[in-house]
């Protein structure tokens, strides 16, 4: 069972357990960064830094209370446990976890005391038993044992072939307490319990617990260790190994040097501290004897420990500590229980588990870097945002199966810009879409209203027309009302006009199909209009495509729609100006488009132009009827007749569409012509 694993549902997409993961151990599915049981060295920096507590340790409360309740057990609490909580005393402690059942409460500093003879031995150039190559690497810590185990073994034979305090602590408790007893550490590291499962040591310590885990029991059985009676440590004490969860502790306590001109010494903590350290021995640039390094900066800023106290606060608080209790320590007691515990075994052995993944080459970090719209170097922001430190890592941790591409936030960021801007353009086609489509329904009422209309109109004018010849036959040729008469026809006859324009544009009327050329009919149509006095101010201009197909249309009345769009854009330019016509083919379409350098129209009255009786010309001038007419015959064509664009003193852009292959419902219409 893996020693820390994601809880899915709290997992934000933060990314800050990749940031500071050490071994990359960190693989993100569906967007949830899951721990690799294979590759994490359970230090426990994604629990630490997981605002959504989100990361999880392995609880061992079940089995620790199961072993209470068999009896002999025994708990050993690590150094740094004088710093664990900030209210709460290390007498108070121990006295809480006396509270919770255990029959005896050890200190593992003692274990830390008996394997410092054997670091003191090696750091002195005793290697008659164990040959070890230099730099000496300190192995107390288990997540840096691990990382070496598993990233860098070529770097084995320098770690110190010794066990860590913790296991030393658990072979003591069961030479003074038998082995039959249970032992339980107590500690701030979450990668102990990984030491406690390795088959090589696995005989010192049953069960651990890390003191958040220590929180929690005293929470289930109602103990306050604040109101706990104050208590000592069971036998054997401890001397200077107290010191060890601070930085230098083990030299310290081992009788080494800490002088810090001391070159043949080295001392650091911290996780990029180490993971420098790291490089610089794999390069060998390190010249030190003997290298004292943990994981954390100090057993006292473990992942499990009460991170609402000051460092610095802690680090004082186990010199005190220390300082306080060595002056009640019997040292002739101290050593004779050292050495009565000098058959113990403190030396052990390091294998490789190595589980380095296949680099990929600089095409495939390209390729992937393509992905994510990083085209060159100036791409490459290295923000981080991801959890890896370059954007190559990170394109490194895809290629690998670690990591996805959605994880990078500028490339979200602009993709997201993207879709916005993509929907934004949807909806706005939408709207026009919708507008274009009330704007049909519109004038389609309005054309069943005119084609009505016009039936009923029709009847009646051929009527008058036909009575009002026949009296003017009956009169005299100097009847003087004939004039009347003849007044009667005329008007008679412009009605009918007009009634065959609402036909037209209800798409009532008929169609002489026939296969046609398109820039013939407007070449006809410009000539003509060039004549007009109204035009001669303006430069008509076509522009056509070469080898346009004929298509079939109603010539004449294709006739009247250019010259209905003409005569509009010679109004709207009374001073002169521009009229370009553009004929070509897009796809199986024909797009004939009329420019004018016009007054323009007034986006209000866009929606209003193919209405018919619509003109904003003076009364008498126009009947409102032109531009009706023409999206009538243009409808009936199966076209469509738009306003392109148009601004106020800029001009206007009218765009017919036309198919260029008939469609079945004209075939029909031309077979029964």
């Amino acid at each position: 069972m893996p020693v820390v694993w994601t809880i899915e549902e709290k997992c934000k997409r933060c990314y800050s357990c990749i940031r500071e993961c050490p071994a990359k151990a960190i693989k993100v599915e569906n967007g949830q960064a899951k721990v690799i049981e294979s590759r994490c060295v359970a230090c426990g920096h994604c629990v630490k830094v997981c605002s959504q507590k989100a990361k999880a340790v392995l609880r061992s409360i079940d089995n620790v209370q199961r072993f209470l309740n068999e009896g002999q057990t025994i708990a050993m609490l690590a150094p740094s446990f004088a710093a664990a909580f900030s209210d709460v005393s290390p007498e108070a402690l121990i006295g809480g976890v006396r509270q919770l059942g255990f029959d005896k409460v050890v200190e593992v500093a003692f274990g830390a005391d008996l394997v410092n003879r054997a670091y003191y031995s090696l750091a002195t150039d005793d290697e008659s038993l164990h040959q070890v190559q230099k730099p000496i690497i300190a192995s107390s810590c288990p997540a840096l044992v691990s990382f070496i185990k598993k990233y860098v073994p070529e770097l084995l034979p320098n770690l110190a072939p010794i066990i860590s305090p913790m296991v030393a602590m658990g072979r003591v408790v069961r030479k003074y307490y038998g082995s039959e007893a249970r032992v339980v550490f107590i500690g701030p590291c979450s990668a102990k319990k990984v030491e406690a499962m390795e088959s090589q040591v696995g005989d010192a310590v049953d069960e651990v617990l890390t003191f958040d885990e220590l929180i929690e029991m005293w929470d289930i059985l109602g103990i306050d260790p604040l109101q706990s009676e104050a208590s000592s440590f069971d036998p054997p004490q401890a001397y200077l190994g107290r010191i060890y969860p601070v930085s230098g502790g083990l030299l310290r306590s081992a009788g080494l040097s800490v002088d810090i001109m001391d070159a043949e010494m080295l001392v650091t903590e911290g996780k990029g501290h180490f993971m420098k350290l790291i490089e610089s021995l794999k390069s060998k640039q390190v010249k030190a004897q003997f290298i004292d390094v943990l994981f954390c900066d100090g057993c006292i800023n473990g992942p499990c420990m009460d991170h609402g106290v000051d460092y610095f606060a802690r680090k004082q608080k186990i010199v005190r500590y220390t300082e306080a209790v060595r002056q009640n320590i019997d040292y002739a007691e101290w050593r004779d229980a050292i050495n009565a515990c000098s058959e113990i075994n403190v030396w052990r052995r390091f294998s490789a588990e190595q589980v380095a993944l296949k680099q990929p080459d600089h095409n495939e970090i390209e390729k992937i870097l393509r992905r994510i719209d990083k085209l060159d170097a100036s791409d490459e922001l290295n923000c981080g945002a991801c959890g890896y430190e370059t954007c190559r890592q990170y394109a490194a941790a895809v290629h690998q199966g670690l990591a996805e591409t959605d994880m990078c936030l500028p490339y979200l960021i602009d993709k997201k810009e993207r879709i916005q801007n993509q929907l934004q353009e949807s909806l706005d086609t939408l709207a026009e879409t919708q507008q274009q489509l009330m704007q049909h329904e519109k004038l389609a009422s309005v054309g069943q209203l005119a084609a009505g209309v016009a039936h009923e109109v029709n009847n009646p004018l051929g009527s008058i027309v036909l009575f009002a010849h026949l009296v003017k036959q009956r009169i005299t040729e100097d009847d003087p009302s004939r004039e009347d008469l003849a007044f009667i026809i005329e008007e008679a006859k412009r009605c009918q006009k007009i009634i065959s324009g609402l036909l037209n544009f209800s798409r009532q009327g008929q169609l002489l199909l026939k296969k046609q050329s398109i820039p013939v009919i407007l070449e006809k149509m410009t000539k003509a209009v060039r004549q007009l006095p109204q035009f001669h101010n303006i430069d008509i201009r076509l522009y056509i495509q070469p080898d346009l197909p004929e298509i079939s249309v109603d010539g004449d009345q294709m006739y009247q729609v250019f010259l209905n769009l003409a005569l509009n854009a010679a109004d709207a330019m009374p001073d002169g100006g521009d009229l370009m016509i553009r004929v070509l083919t897009e796809g199986d379409r024909l797009k004939i488009y009329f420019e004018d350098t016009g007054i323009g129209i007034d986006k209000n009255i866009l929606p209003k132009l193919f209405t018919p009786f619509f003109t904003t010309k003076q009364i008498g001038k126009s009947a409102g009827l032109g531009l009706a007419i023409a999206y009538g015959i243009i409808k009936m064509h199966k076209g469509t007749i738009t306003v392109l664009n148009s601004i106020v003193g800029g001009g206007t852009t009218f765009l017919i569409d036309l198919p260029t292959v008939v469609n079945e419902e004209l075939e029909i219409q031309l077979e029964k012509i």
